[in-house]
């Protein structure tokens, strides 16, 4: 979870020491275990190191070889034992060597095409002064974020933009179509330039690599997920082997750490099983893996957050204690200006104050690593395959499918995933140039109020447009359906937003069910098989036998977490009102004036509904207010200042 930064001046002006040191400040959060500096002419590279690895107890950076090529690395690399094979072939090395030697290696390897030799959770930079030439890469996947910020006579780069916007010739603002798709449409449109919420400054997009050269800046994807040969069908037995071995591979790349490990578990069957597995290898190889601290929040007895009885399966099943955290605060106003100020996105979950306090009790305890189940619901089951059994004429199975899901979802509406199947059907037949009308007709005929109807038109118009963006072909619907999830922007948003919350609170995030492997392999297999038999992480159930204990393998439902999200909103509405009330939305022509303080009023008497319809777009204006009042009220020749 280190920090990385780096500045080169197109103009030829040495770099100022003091300037590159005071844009690291800016980074201390992310590591508190040494802060390097390389600076040769105009380039100039720094480094916030957080020593969390095994191999990092010798690790310095930025990392210098003699002719003076330099790296600055954030991250976790998997694949060390076939890096440290190849770079043996041609330089000696250390099988204890930090994971910025083996990106050092793999460029003296493979040349500017170096990242596409790696996997992990990463971000790098690598300077080589002789061919004046700056390398950025991003993982697979984007867990780790990366931005940029270009003049005809600066580059910077940095791991935060607050990083970027502590320079004093970096002049931004609202990039307010970003800002539109994001509220209106969840950011659906397809980019090929990393844009982000702030104008001028861009985002090194998951699997690419930037290469500036001189003033030039080119960006190239360097991998990505391909469609399964159509040759063999796997079985389900196949598919079960299969992901027992991805699973666990994904488990164990995540547990290399010098400190313990914390996971979080609910008692869900997807955190569950990333405990029981991480166990079950600790054990196995306890010299080689640390210890686990299995932690979960409390509820009360009989709530629909209640999993208490799932804890205590796997207590039982492993002979360990789980810890709870019980009376967390509840809401989403507790460090909520901290928080945005880490997140650099207009984004706060309506559960923000308990998650946060989550967070600050497992750092107390001594790790720096969290473990969570995060998108386990989004790649172990998708149920776009049964418009793809239509089409095949397997209407009854595809039928029969969608009947069984709401059974082991614990979904009370029993016609919500066939309505599902209609809409997808729907959506396949037409063409995407009538979708945007589609939807502001289905506005207009909206017959429930429209808790969003205090933002202003000019700005919901800029969203008007927008289409959803297709994955490749050759892909199945449900490989298509992975992919998508995989690439989608807003996904991407989030893992950003949980690397920064991680780091606010001291913690390096890690998902092991956004391992590129493990999803390479469930885009691979047909969805039909992933769901067999309509019954929802079906490979995860078989390929857990006795890991998982018996009653979460069997489990169904899924704890509803709506009436803890209103109630923390009803009990913050006094704050988040005060909060509004000082109109940067407003006053920057966000949302209506006229219509935004009744709008709030009536909010007070509707939060407490049965679904978050509206909580939710009341976080969103919130985090909107917050972000800038956070980022754009400063003059433009300052940076933001953390919270005090």
């Amino acid at each position: 979870m280190s920090g990385i930064l780096g500045i080169w001046n197109f103009d030829g002006r040495p770099v100022d020491p003091s300037e590159l040191g005071k844009l690291s400040e800016s980074l201390a959060h992310r590591g508190p275990d040494g802060n390097g500096l390389y600076i040769r002419g105009e380039f100039g590279l720094a480094c916030r190191l957080s020593r969390i690895m095994p191999e990092s107890a010798v690790e310095v950076q930025p990392l210098v070889d003699p002719s003076g090529i330099a790296v600055v690395f954030d991250g976790r690399l998997d694949n060390r034992d076939e890096l440290i094979e190849a770079i043996c072939k041609i330089e000696p090395l250390s099988r204890a060597a930090p994971d910025p030697a083996l990106v050092l290696g793999a460029y003296h390897l493979h040349g500017a095409d170096f990242a596409a030799h790696l996997a992990g959770d990463f971000t790098a930079a690598i300077v080589d002064p002789d061919r004046r030439q700056l390398l950025l890469a991003r993982d697979a996947i984007g867990l780790r974020p990366l931005y940029y910020y270009r003049t005809p006579d600066l580059f910077l780069f940095a791991s935060e933009i607050k990083t970027l916007l502590a320079h004093p010739k970096v002049v931004t603002g609202p990039a307010d179509d970003v800002l539109a798709d994001y509220i209106f449409n969840y950011l659906v449109t397809a980019d090929d330039r990393g844009v982000t919420f702030f104008k001028n400054i861009f985002s090194v997009l998951p699997a690419h690599l930037a290469i500036v050269s001189g003033n030039n800046v080119v960006t190239r994807r360097y991998w990505d997920f391909t469609p399964a040969s159509s040759a063999h069908r796997p079985s389900l037995a196949d598919c079960v082997d299969g992901f027992r071995h991805f699973f666990t591979q994904s488990v164990r790349r995540r547990l290399r750490s010098a400190t313990p490990v914390a996971v979080s578990v609910s008692g869900g069957l997807d955190s569950s099983a990333i405990f029981c597995v991480g166990e079950t290898l600790r054990r196995d190889d306890p010299t080689r893996y640390p210890a686990l601290l299995g932690a979960s929040y409390s509820a009360d007895d009989g709530s629909p957050v209640d999993e208490e009885r799932f804890l205590r399966e796997i207590e039982n099943h492993y002979g360990l204690s789980i810890e709870r955290f019980d009376h967390l605060r509840t809401g989403i106003m507790h460090r909520s200006r901290e928080a945005i100020w880490h997140i650099e996105a207009p984004m706060l979950d309506v559960q923000w104050s308990a998650h946060s306090t989550f967070l600050e009790e497992i750092r107390a305890r001594g790790t720096r690593v969290l473990l969570t189940g995060h998108w386990g619901d989004q790649f172990l089951f998708d149920d776009a395959y049964v418009v793809e059994l239509c089409r095949r004429g397997a209407w009854l199975t595809a039928w029969q499918h969608v009947h069984e899901y709401g059974g082991w979802l614990g979904v009370a509406d029993q016609n919500f995933y066939r309505r599902r199947l209609l809409r997808g059907l729907w959506r396949n037949a037409l063409p995407d140039a009538v979708v945007p009308a589609l939807r502001r007709l289905r506005r207009r005929l909206r017959q429930a109020p429209n808790p969003q109807s205090w933002y202003a038109e000019p700005f919901r118009q800029r969203a008007e447009s927008r289409t959803a963006a297709r994955g490749p072909g050759g892909f199945t619907a449900h490989g298509r359906s992975l992919y998508q999830m995989a690439r989608s922007r807003y996904h991407v948003l989030c893992m950003e937003w949980n690397n920064k919350v991680g780091l606010m609170h001291g913690l390096d995030m890690a998902f092991p069910f956004l391992d590129r492997d493990l999803i390479a392999f469930l885009m691979s297999i047909p969805g039909e098989l992933q769901a067999w038999s309509g019954i929802p992480k079906v490979i995860l159930r078989e390929a857990l036998r006795g890991v998982l204990p018996d009653a979460i393998a069997q489990r169904r439902g899924k704890a509803d977490f709506t009436d803890a999200g209103n109630s923390g909103m009803a009990d913050d509405f006094d704050d988040i009102s005060a909060c509004l009330r000082a109109g940067s939305t407003t006053r920057m022509g966000y949302v209506k004036p006229d219509r935004i303080a009744g709008q709030i009023a009536e909010m007070r008497s509707r939060v407490m509904g049965d679904t978050c319809d509206v909580s939710r777009p009341l976080a969103d204006l919130l985090a909107l207010e917050l972000w800038l009042q956070v980022f754009m009220a400063p003059a433009p020749q300052e940076s933001p200042q953390p919270p005090g």
